[in-house]
């Protein structure tokens, strides 16, 4: 899955076209960006990418060729989309601060998508509780601040390992999503994981 990302200048309020040349749509600066979370919750949507300075100013921002609106940004790159996208971004991010501190989560790239059920398994990294699946002293051991543990399948599964040449094991970064009608509610996050033999581990515990 990929998304093209047009590029625009927010004080000319113009696209950035790379042959200059103003009238060529076709020449309109464009970026293909694989696997995000923004696609995932934004099924076939147009986007576009705008850019600040030192020299931006509030007014700036609100500018865009096609009246898009401002939805997330990424240091100094800002995602605009229609105004129908802000209900999501809403209730991806009710606290306004997080769409700028966490829009790279969005528009990241992820080299593999995989799309279906899971089970999670929470635990409190402060104190190992999680529910009475494990013993606290167990998960306590098996989790900490931003990074946790996946099975051995699923490591397989995101990486690719069967086509990788080097199939030794490494903490990889991954981030997931989930709509409203998958759950309760609308969720997503970015975490660190290293593969584990759950079995193994909880035997040998």
């Amino acid at each position: 899955m990929s998304v093209a990302f047009q590029h625009f200048d927010t004080r000319l309020n113009q696209w950035i076209h790379i042959d200059g040349d103003n009238s060529n749509s076709q020449s309109i600066l464009t970026e293909k960006l694989d696997n995000t979370l923004i696609e995932f919750y934004f099924l076939n949507k147009q986007f576009s990418f705008g850019h600040i300075d030192e020299h931006s100013t509030p007014s700036d921002l609100r500018n865009h060729p096609d009246g898009h609106t401002l939805l997330l940004s990424s240091k100094t790159r800002l995602l605009y989309g229609s105004s129908e996208g802000l209900e999501i971004i809403d209730k991806l991010c009710p606290d306004r601060k997080d769409r700028g501190a966490y829009g790279s989560i969005f528009l990241g790239a992820c080299k593999n998508a995989i799309n279906e059920e899971l089970n999670i398994l929470v635990v409190d990294d402060t104190t190992g509780e999680n529910g009475n699946i494990l013993s606290k002293n167990l998960a306590y051991k098996l989790v900490g601040d931003c990074y946790g543990q996946i099975s051995t399948q699923l490591y397989n599964k995101l990486t690719k390992r069967e086509e990788q040449y080097d199939k030794s094991y490494r903490v990889i970064q991954h981030r997931f999503g989930w709509r409203e009608e998958d759950g309760e509610d609308t969720k997503w996050e970015q975490r660190d994981f290293l593969k584990l033999d759950f079995k193994r581990a909880i035997a040998k515990h």
